[in-house]
């Protein structure tokens, strides 16, 4: 179950782009589109996403310096980030993974995106649930 999630996919593919937004969004995700760098910069601070898909040959800039970026900024270097590719040497999934990325996905049918998407996001909210459970403070004993 998505719960509503809020997925930035930045693919300059308008054809996959609109496959890929049309699977999540049967889904039950919210999708924010951005079609290369410049505008995943722009929207990515007000869309405020619980997830990122990264395409890592976009016309504009390098998919691997916006992903070295985001983990590098404090305000998103805890989004996940999967990264989703056409390049299938191992040698790009291990940098993508190196720079922080929660997966790497060779492209196809965007279908087989979203079960991915589907376990970062349960990963990420199995994490915050143990988080939640450590901080929280000590249950006083019933009298």
């Amino acid at each position: 179950m998505s719960d509503g999630a809020k997925i930035l996919i930045v693919e300059d593919n308008e054809l996959l782009l609109a496959l890929l937004r049309r699977a999540l969004e049967q889904e039950g995700y919210e999708v924010v589109p951005a079609p290369n760098g410049l505008e995943m910069m722009k929207v990515l601070y007000a869309s405020k996403p619980d997830l990122v898909v990264l395409d890592v040959g976009l016309p504009d800039v390098d998919g691997r310096d916006l992903l070295a970026a985001l983990k590098k900024d404090p305000r998103t270097f805890a989004i996940p980030v999967l990264v989703w590719s056409g390049g299938s040497a191992e040698s790009d999934r291990r940098i993508a993974l190196e720079l922080g990325a929660e997966d790497y996905v060779q492209k196809g049918a965007p279908s087989a995106l979203v079960p991915k998407i589907q376990r970062v996001l349960y990963r990420l909210s199995e994490r915050e649930i143990k988080n939640a459970r450590a901080s929280a403070p000590p249950k006083k004993p019933v009298a």
